[in-house]
């Protein structure tokens, strides 16, 4: 599926006049960047020496002799000494509130000891107290042996504090009694729809609740102020910047729309940001709504600086994970014959969800990572395609972390994108991936070229707080296809790699046209919008583990700084 081109009106315009001036009539440019190689995404001119900024756009890509004519005495010029420039980074798949948790509770992201987890747990309800409830979490098991935690361990370091705690994929849940109690979970709770409650054989609850089961206490979370909250996210929207982060395809709830929309407005948002809601399967006319509303408010903002905030689509749970064996496979787990995971959405209630979704004009996003999950996904897009008009954008499946051969086709004939995690991919290698799926399934398992050669349009991001937000991570993932320790040597299942310049479009142009953007932003392009990342030195061609070495010097949105690193000293 090739990329659309939707060229904006006043960047052909502007690109016109670029060509047509001569030295004399044309006008310095604001900014200019040279004397390095810049990734411009753009197929017909892959790279570059050079760029000129003018009023917020790119009015030259070329090379470093002709970028000369532009400057003058009040032109800002970066000299790279040989640095790399990329368009933009736009991460397909984020869920921004995420950081809320982390910052306001606990953060065991990496770490294998558990000892260390119980460190931490105990010493956050030191500081904040007794009663004060420990969120946070994103713990993993299997690094620390594979076994789920249980009540048992949290107890004891934690008898005054409440404590829910989600795991690495967001998916599972830990609780200590208090919280449980709190919650009224006990040996007599059912389990809700599309969830579970680990139990042992008196009944009671060990402490872990499978997906929405979660929800059973993450309900009882007392909020946080409008204040913190609102620190919180300028915490986030600085980090996504000083990562080279200019867009983002996030997701969460409707509430959450008016804060966007007010940091918008107050000019508190260095990101544009694509909303993917939560919970719209059952609020159509509240998406609209919502849709409408952000429009309305913010169409003075996005007239003057371009793509600010939209809400885009909605987002549909297809399954669970493979690493608590709740991703919906075809056929049984290879370390567990008796289990095959479950749908979390069954295939009626998706397809039926999507046809509404599409009535309402908004493309939909469906979570599925195991190869069932995958095919039902494509057969509910397939279902609703046959039930009335398809939405002007297109559709999409969120990680896909294993499918069946025979799926690979379908997205390219169904025009649905193929949105991938690359770290997921290298922090699964020799922990579960493998061992979950059997070596037969492990082949077609973050099959990223396969789906590529296929005819579908990728889509990459981190789906963070579940793995780094670092976009050169991922990439360095997507491309080496490597632990960040090392190994397996040339990659895991290698033939599934993708070239830099892929991957690369696939955080940049392809999240670009996935929202409609890609007429203003997306790839360097003379017209375009002079969104670009500074990195502080040259990517290693073909693609290796010194992708890891790289860091932002500066993120450009618009032609303004949304990041400048501090010289060093």
């Amino acid at each position: 599926m090739s990329l659309p081109r939707r060229a904006a009106l006043p960047a052909v315009l502007l690109a016109a006049a670029a060509a047509c001036a001569g030295p004399s009539e044309r006008e310095p440019a604001d900014l200019v960047v040279r004397g390095g190689v810049i990734h411009t995404v753009d197929a017909r001119n892959p790279t570059a020496e050079a760029l000129a900024v003018r009023d917020g756009r790119f009015v030259f890509v070329g090379d470093a002799r002709e970028a000369a004519r532009w400057i003058g005495e009040a032109t800002d010029v970066i000299d790279l000494d040989g640095r790399a420039v990329v368009p933009g980074l736009i991460d397909g798949h984020v869920h921004l509130e995420s950081g809320l948790s982390l910052i306001r509770g606990v953060d065991l992201t990496g770490i294998a000891d558990r000892d260390e987890w119980m460190r931490r747990i105990a010493a956050r309800a030191a500081e904040l107290g007794p009663g004060a409830w420990i969120v946070g979490g994103r713990w993993d098991h299997t690094l620390s042996g594979g076994s789920l935690p249980s009540v048992e361990e949290l107890d004891p370091v934690t008898p005054e504090n409440p404590v829910v705690l989600s795991d690495i994929d967001g998916h599972t849940t830990w609780a200590n009694s208090l919280a449980l109690g709190i919650a009224g979970v006990d040996a007599t709770t059912p389990d809700p729809p599309g969830g579970r409650i680990l139990r042992y054989a008196s009944g009671d609850p060990t402490g872990i609740l499978l997906e929405t089961a979660g929800g059973l206490v993450q309900k009882h979370v007392p909020p946080l102020s409008s204040d913190e909250e609102r620190e919180i996210m300028r915490q986030t929207f600085r980090a996504a910047a000083r990562l080279g982060l200019t867009g983002v395809h996030t997701m969460a709830g409707l509430d959450r729309i008016p804060a966007y929309v007010g940091f918008a407005e107050a000019g508190e948002l260095p990101l544009r940001v694509w909303y993917g809601a939560f919970g719209a399967e059952h609020q159509v006319d509240a998406l609209s709504a919502a849709r409408d509303g952000a429009r309305s408010a913010l169409a003075t903002v996005t007239a003057d600086r371009g793509p600010t905030f939209e809400v885009g689509y909605a987002k549909l749970m297809g399954d669970g994970v493979l690493s608590a064996r709740t991703a919906a496979l075809l056929t049984p787990y290879a370390d567990a014959p008796d289990q095959s995971g479950f749908m979390v959405t069954e295939f009626d209630d998706l397809a039926s969800a999507v046809t509404r979704i599409h009535e309402a004009g908004f493309p939909v996003a469906i979570h599925a990572i195991g190869d069932r999950a995958v095919r039902t996904s494509l057969d509910a897009f397939e279902h609703a395609a046959g039930r009335g008009p398809r939405p002007h954008l297109a559709d999409r499946i969120e990680h896909i972390e294993v499918l069946d051969p025979e799926d690979a086709p379908r997205f390219e004939e169904l025009g649905v994108l193929a949105s991938f995690n690359p770290h997921h991919c290298i922090t699964g290698i020799d922990v579960y991936n493998t061992d979950r799926l059997g070596d037969a399934r492990a082949a077609w398992s973050f099959a990223w070229e396969a789906v590529r050669e296929a005819g579908a349009t990728l889509v990459f991001g981190s789906d963070w707080a579940t793995a780094p937000l670092d976009p050169l991570r991922q990439l360095y993932a997507a491309t080496v296809r490597e632990k960040p320790s090392g190994g397996p040597p040339g990659g895991w299942y290698p033939e599934q790699r993708v070239s830099w310049r892929e991957a690369l479009t696939a955080y940049t142009l392809a999240p670009a046209a996935a929202s409609g953007w890609d007429g203003e932003i997306g790839s360097i392009e003379v017209g375009k919008r002079a969104d670009f990342v500074v990195l502080s030195g040259a990517v290693p061609d073909p693609p290796d583990p010194s992708i890891l070495d790289l860091r932002v010097d500066s993120t450009w949105l618009g032609g303004t700084s949304t990041y400048r690193a501090e010289p060093e000293r």
